[in-house]
Parts: C-alpha cells; sequence; structure tokens
C-alpha cells in the first residue's frame, strides 16, 4: 500500500471533472417491518460472502470484509437492474416481492438507524456514481441514486489517466486516508462505476490496560506456534459456549454497538466454524449471550485485506446474469447495453486496546458489452471469527477472520 496521497483538489485541476447536484438528502421513512427483513437479509448475505470468500481464500491468510459496504453498493447496482437481471438482484438482497420505492425507503431509513448519535462512535458511509463523460446515463437513475443512497454523482473523462486518482482520492477521504490505490486502471469500455465506502472508530467500553498486556503463544491453523501481544482484563461480558464456539460481545462506549467474536472449539477448528456460520446459527449464538465473569484475553491485530475481485463468490451466490455481457440487462440505468465487468472490495481493520478502527469500499465496474460451572475463559489463542454489530437494527457492519494477529 502506498503512503503517497495526491490531494483531491490537484486531481481536479489536473482532470476535467464534474458533480452533479441532483436530488437533496432527505428523510424519508421507511416500513419498520421491511427495514428488518433487510437488515436480516443483509446479515444472510454477510455469513454466505463470508463463507464464499473464506472458501477460495488461502487457510492461513486474514480476512476482513464489510457485507454493508457490499450490500449498499449491490443495491444501487440493483435498482438500474431490470426484467431477469433485476430479479437475481432482488433475490440476492432479500427485497424479492416488494415495490421498488418501498425497498429504497427501507434501505435509506435503516442507514439513519444505525446512524451513531455523536457519543463517541464514528460511523460514516459514503456513495458515489462516476460515470463516462458523454456517456448516455438516465436522469431518472442518477436522481434515484442521489435521492435514496445519498450518492454523489459525478462526470469525469475516463481517457484521462488522473481520473483513477480522482476516484482513489474520493474513496481515501470518505475512509479517512484507510482505503488507499484501490482502483487499478480504467478500462476503455468502462462506463460507470458505483462506489460505497465505510468508516467506523469506536473506543471500547471497558478499555483494556496496556500494563496488563501479555506475550503470549497464538497457534495458527497448521499448528505454528507465534508470540504475540494480548489484551487481557477480567469483566462481565455477554458470553456463551455451544457445541462448535465460544462467543463474547465486547461493546464500544455506545452499548448500540459491539464486537462478537467467535473462538471455533478446538476439536472443530476455523474451518469446520465457518461451515456452521450460517444466519441461524449467528442468531442462535448471538441470542444465547448472557451476562458472565469472563477472563477475557484479546490479541492486538491491524491489517489490510484487498483489493479483493468478488465477480466469483457474488456468481456462486446466484448473481449470474449481470456479469454475462450478453445477458446483462441494465435497462433502467442506460439505453446502452452494458453489463458488470468487475467488483472490488477492499477493507482495513484495527483492534487494540482502545478500541476499534475499520474501513471498506467497494467498487462495481460496468463496461460496456463488447463491449456453576468453571469461570469461562475467553482466550482467542487461535484462529477466530469476529463481526462489528449494530444491535438495535440486527445489522453485521464489518466481518472477519483473524488467521494470526499482524500487527501492522
Amino acid at each position: 500500500m502506498k503512503n503517497v496521497f495526491f490531494p483531491l483538489l490537484v486531481s481536479f485541476l489536473i482532470i476535467s471533472c464534474s458533480t452533479e447536484e441532483v436530488n437533496p438528502k432527505k428523510e424519508i421513512p421507511g416500513d419498520p417491518v421491511l427495514k428488518s427483513a433487510i437488515a436480516e437479509q443483509n446479515n444472510t448475505f454477510a455469513m454466505d460472502i463470508f463463507r464464499e470468500i473464506a472458501l477460495n481464500e488461502e487457510t492461513g491468510k486474514n480476512i476482513f470484509i464489510s457485507p454493508m459496504s457490499m450490500y449498499y453498493a449491490l443495491g444501487m447496482a440493483g435498482t438500474g437492474a431490470a426484467n431477469e437481471t433485476r430479479d437475481e438482484f432482488f433475490e440476492l438482497l432479500g427485497w424479492q416481492n416488494q415495490s421498488d420505492s418501498s425497498v429504497l425507503q427501507a434501505m435509506k431509513s435503516l442507514y439513519n438507524d444505525i446512524s451513531p448519535a455523536n457519543n463517541g462512535i464514528t460511523l460514516e458511509v459514503a456513495n458515489s456514481l462516476w460515470q463516462r463523460e458523454g456517456a448516455a446515463i438516465k436522469d431518472s437513475y442518477k436522481n434515484l441514486v442521489a435521492e435514496y443512497f445519498d450518492a454523489q454523482v459525478s462526470a469525469l473523462d475516463f481517457a484521462d489517466p488522473a481520473s483513477v486518482d480522482v476516484i482513489n482520492n474520493w474513496i481515501e477521504e470518505k475512509t479517512h486516508d484507510r482505503i488507499q490505490d484501490m482502483l487499478d486502471t480504467i478500462s476503455p469500455d468502462a462506463i460507470m462505476y458505483l462506489i460505497n465506502a465505510i468508516y467506523f472508530k469506536a473506543d471500547w467500553k471497558y478499555k483494556f490496560d496496556r500494563d496488563e498486556n501479555q506475550e503470549m503463544t497464538f497457534t495458527k491453523a497448521d499448528n505454528e506456534p507465534i508470540t504475540t501481544t494480548f489484551m487481557r482484563q477480567k469483566g462481565t461480558f455477554r458470553f456463551q459456549k455451544n457445541e462448535y464456539c465460544s462467543a463474547i460481545s465486547l461493546p464500544y462506549t455506545d452499548s448500540n454497538y459491539c464486537m462478537i467474536a467467535l473462538l471455533p472449539n478446538e476439536t472443530i477448528g476455523i474451518d469446520g466454524l465457518i461451515e456452521q456460520l450460517t444466519i441461524e446459527n449467528w442468531k442462535k449464538w448471538n441470542n444465547d449471550l448472557t451476562y458472565q465473569e469472563v477472563e477475557l484475553s484479546l490479541p492486538k491485530f491491524k491489517y489490510v485485506y484487498g483489493t479483493k475481485l468478488i465477480n466469483q463468490e457474488l456468481q456462486s451466490l446466484g448473481l449470474l446474469k449481470a456479469f454475462n455481457p450478453d445477458e446483462a440487462d441494465f435497462s433502467n440505468i442506460t439505453d446502452d447495453q452494458i453489463f458488470i465487468s468487475r467488483v472490488m472490495h477492499k477493507a482495513f481493520i484495527e483492534v487494540n486496546e482502545t478500541g476499534s478502527e475499520a474501513a471498506a469500499a467497494t467498487i462495481i465496474e460496468f463496461e460496456y458489452t463488447s463491449i456453576g460451572e468453571p469461570e469461562p475463559v475467553f482466550n482467542a489463542n487461535r484462529p477466530f471469527i469476529f463481526a462489528i454489530y449494530h444491535q438495535p437494527s440486527a445489522s453485521v457492519l464489518f466481518v472477519g477472520k483473524v488467521a494470526y494477529p499482524e500487527q501492522e
């Protein structure tokens, strides 16, 4: 990852770029039942896409994604699809049998629900649409993503190599410089990019004392032991142990937000736990958490995952026609024949004594078609899964696997 940052102002001086002012932000009410269903579908998508990525990734590699970021980007793309392509998006997103307007209102309202009330939590979500200058993107579609996704709509001269810097600078700004150099190049056939960026930062409600840190052994999935820094404390946390794993919920300063860590039992291992990571199990394990006195040891970790191409994983989940140049139907976006050429994702996570910082971005590239028991112990000394979760809406914001506690 490069440390060079090209100021946004310089990029705008280099390249022709225009930002269209369409439909200013406004509060939109959403049906609470539908919002709850969408939140649950986001969680289903979270477990499914994480499992697909984990299956296709090297066993010993750390993973971290934001399914919420992917969900919003795919939501913007899905609203521009038609006919069978639309059906596949709506199936993936859980929007079947709903009108477009009710779904979009619920999506907008759900975002308002998960936004923190400025009490020690930073959660920022940003969307944007970048079109090739002169491309015939329909005003109705641009108005829709601006109104319901608060998307910035901009036109760029894609033939100018500096366009890459403009888009990357937008991502860097929205993720507080945590996601850098994500877009590598712009294809000559590219017509549009839909981008979501998400940034989260929060302090623990119960901070770790650095003086309690201890160098301890973390055993990787291949049984290789490594020594790393563990944060330690004893306190009352929501905890449970089942046949597959131990689970613990660590609250942030705003207790509506927490990190839930899942430590596989030694007999099942990390791969076995990933196989069991279904939405049904996720809900059960979450609901079974009860307050208990726990002796907690958690390794510090910090790493970047990606840029990851997730075309294959999305196709495995049923999104097929959108990637097929001959079958994709995005006629609600443009009358030109276009398809999705790449869906890219990149994410950053740091967990330390103070709290957590996380950021992610998702890019969807469109191209023309060619075009009484013993005291519980939670010692995360082997690969484990964790998620950052908004409890009132039951929404998974981020989910990851620590194969080893990389401390960048």
